[in-house]
């Protein structure tokens, strides 16, 4: 086949992914998050409209409130939701209250904190298109490592697997922390074939490493805007552009490196810093603030004995079967047992929540898995620079979920991502085991 034509072809594949991932965004059962994230969006108007010294962070600090709210989430779904809600017309009036967890969902509808079922469908697409546009920085990656064969698995796991499916496509944060996750990774692989490959060609290939590092900086910033927990993805980002910045194939200059990841660093913090303008006023305090309300957070959510693991081992157990063996988890909070039973059904029963495929796939595709980490090992200690930086990722993927308490699925999402990538990989090994091209290296 031509190469035009193989090209038109994965453009057409990738919009097909795409496409279905859209298709099933009004499908989805709710959460009681996406009205809280829906009701943060007053945040966009008050800062359209009043400033931002409206939003700064000023003690003390009660719980179910908007300044609650920013402290423990990200702030780049809610102006999004806020963006979106304006420019169809509505206005701030017209959102949701903030949604009380304390109490049942009848008392929330009555008390005006429920969203109707439009409102609802429409806060979506902010977050189901990012999903959507986060098959194409997948497919690349897959493509730096193996080409088409690492490729179309990346993004066909991702396209359809079911979690990716049920959190991705819910007006909360994870939509654009898995898109700006994976941009992110993209970025830092093309760039690190730009820098080291003899064979480089593209766009990254003609940028000045100033905007190189600067856009990876925006990047970063933006997958911390997301949600919290993107600065796993960021550490890992900055570590691996400075590790593979140190191999050259000309004697280490260390300092040259250092400078255009320090650079990436403070960009990355200056993008998210300006993305959160309950920051600006008293960033310490307000630090402190946030890391005490989540700390509090967490051991509320860890006295339900259903949730919280009991032992190391739980942890263990969890980071092995949560990528491929784990059934999507549709709600955390136990008052909301019996209440969506009916809609997870059609949910589950529509040909839109992914490819339901049971334990004998989802134990074949954990083995893919590490057999992709296995061959990806072998890389590195070949000096593939891709490699390290994938293993930087999957280790601090790892680590993290290490320290997740509980059985709370949409903490493993940026696990998830780095499984299906190492899945991949295992099944590109199978299909192509020679070289196809020349890897990056390192001397």
């Amino acid at each position: 086949m031509p190469d035009s034509r193989k090209r038109l072809a994965d453009v057409a594949f990738l919009l097909a992914l795409m496409l279905y991932i859209l298709y099933g965004t009004t499908q989805v059962p709710p959460h009681a998050d996406e009205y809280m994230q829906i009701a943060m969006a007053r945040d966009y108007f008050t800062l359209r409209d009043q400033g931002s010294a409206v939003l700064a962070f000023t003690p003390p600090l009660e719980v179910d409130t908007l300044q609650y709210l920013r402290l423990l989430n990200g702030t780049l779904q809610k102006n999004l939701i806020g963006m979106l809600w304006s420019a169809s017309g509505r206005t701030a009036e017209t959102l949701p209250n903030i949604y009380a967890w304390a109490m049942p969902l009848a008392w929330n509808v009555a008390a005006g904190n429920v969203p109707d079922a439009a409102s609802l469908h429409l806060a979506r697409w902010t977050s189901a298109v990012l999903t959507a546009l986060a098959v194409v920085p997948i497919f690349m990656l897959g493509w730096h490592l193996r080409l088409r064969a690492l490729a179309y698995p990346a993004a066909l796991l991702y396209a359809l697997h079911p979690v990716i499916l049920l959190n991705g496509r819910r007006a909360m944060m994870e939509g654009s922390l898995i898109f700006f996750s994976l941009f992110s990774m993209y970025w830092l692989v093309a760039l690190i074939v730009a820098e080291h490959s003899a064979n480089a060609r593209g766009f990254m290939v003609k940028l000045p490493p100033l905007v190189r590092y600067a856009v990876l900086g925006i990047l970063i910033g933006l997958t911390v805007a997301s949600k919290h927990t993107g600065v796993i993805v960021a550490g890992a980002v900055l570590t691996a552009a400075l590790v593979t910045g140190m191999v050259r194939h000309r004697p280490i200059r260390p300092l040259r490196p250092l400078l255009w990841v320090g650079l990436a660093g403070l960009i990355g913090a200056l993008t998210w810093f300006a993305l959160s303008p309950h920051f600006w006023g008293d960033p310490f305090g307000t630090l402190r603030a946030m890391l005490a309300a989540r700390t509090e957070l967490i051991a509320i959510q860890t006295t339900d004995a259903t949730l919280a693991y009991q032992g190391f081992g739980e942890r263990i157990a969890a980071i092995l079967t949560q990528p491929f063996l784990s059934a999507p988890q549709y709600f955390e909070a136990p008052t909301w047992a019996g209440i969506l039973d009916e809609q997870i059904a059609a949910y589950q029963n529509s040909a839109t929540n992914g490819w339901d495929w049971g334990v004998p796939i989802g134990l074949g595709l954990t083995a893919l898995a590490a057999l992709g980490l296995v061959t990806l090992v072998y890389e590195a200690l070949r000096r593939n620079l891709i490699a390290w930086a994938i293993l930087l990722w999957a280790v601090s993927a790892v680590l993290a979920a290490a320290i997740v308490p509980m059985n709370w699925q949409r903490y493993y999402l940026p696990l998830l991502l780095v499984a299906i990538i190492l899945a991949a990989e295992g099944i590109g090994r199978l299909l192509v085991r020679r070289d196809q091209e020349a890897p990056v290296k390192g001397s």
